[in-house]
């Protein structure tokens, strides 16, 4: 099940809470078909059941649902480089303790030309509503995408693709994400530019270096298509403690 919102009908992941677009806490249960794709994926150790336990190698992943909405998900199985084969939800009946949802990668069956195709039972029964809803696909601006993101700052500073200076204007985009981005007043105040002079400075930090590796490249991407959507909505006052945090 994803949620819907109950006034412009936007799909979102499960664990989201208000509308995006027009800010309604008014979501709906809605059906999914369980049926999606990796957006990108990572192999990981942890503890597969008590904190204490033993380590077991783990893939976790962003899957783009059929529907639209990203969603936090573990891979069972082993991913190849480069797969586009699709995945499908599989139920547990004891959730792990990362609680995300598991997902099974669809088996293929060759086709007549020798290649591979998704099982029968993989494929969704509709193209058309895949194409329908993949202009729907957005980020959640909540703390999990800010943490996240900001992880994703760590890291290119790591790999050199972001200087000090381009680190920390990504990070304040980021934290100011969920708020539609920072005042005129703000900006002002904190690097003395127009607000169009910020997402102007953003889109030049994001954008892709001949340095820069396969990965970087696409975590540029998907950050600066999701701060230039966020900072496209009306600024609003964040609570008075998390403005605090916004700052630093």
């Amino acid at each position: 099940m994803i949620r819907r919102c109950g006034r412009c009908c936007k799909l979102f992941a499960p664990l989201t809470a208000e509308c995006s677009t027009c800010r309604t806490w008014d979501l709906e249960w809605s059906p999914s078909s369980g049926l999606g794709s990796i957006v990108s994926w990572r192999l990981v150790h942890r503890s597969m059941s008590r904190p204490h336990a033993q380590v077991m190698p783990l893939t976790i992943a962003i899957v783009e649902l059929d529907e639209g909405p990203w969603v936090y998900a573990t891979i069972e199985g082993d991913v190849a480089p480069g797969s586009k084969l699709p995945v499908r939800v599989r139920f547990e009946p004891r959730p792990r303790v990362d609680r995300f949802p598991v997902f099974a990668i669809c088996p293929a069956t060759p086709d007549s030309d020798g290649g591979l195709r998704p099982a029968p039972q993989c494929r969704s029964a509709s193209n058309a509503v895949q194409s329908a809803h993949r202009h729907e696909v957005e980020p959640r601006y909540d703390q999990w995408w800010v943490r996240t993101s900001l992880r994703e700052c760590e890291f290119m500073e790591d790999t050199k693709a972001l200087d000090a200076a381009a680190k920390a204007l990504i990070s304040f985009a980021i934290r100011w994400a969920p708020f539609g981005g920072a005042t005129a007043g703000e900006l002002l105040v904190t690097f003395g530019v127009t607000r169009r002079r910020f997402l102007h400075m953003m889109e030049e930090a994001l954008d892709p270096r001949r340095t820069d590796s396969v990965q970087v490249r696409g975590v540029k991407r998907h950050l600066k298509d999701a701060l230039t959507q966020a900072w496209q909505a009306t600024p609003t006052a964040p609570p008075a403690r998390m403005l605090d945090e916004a700052k630093h």
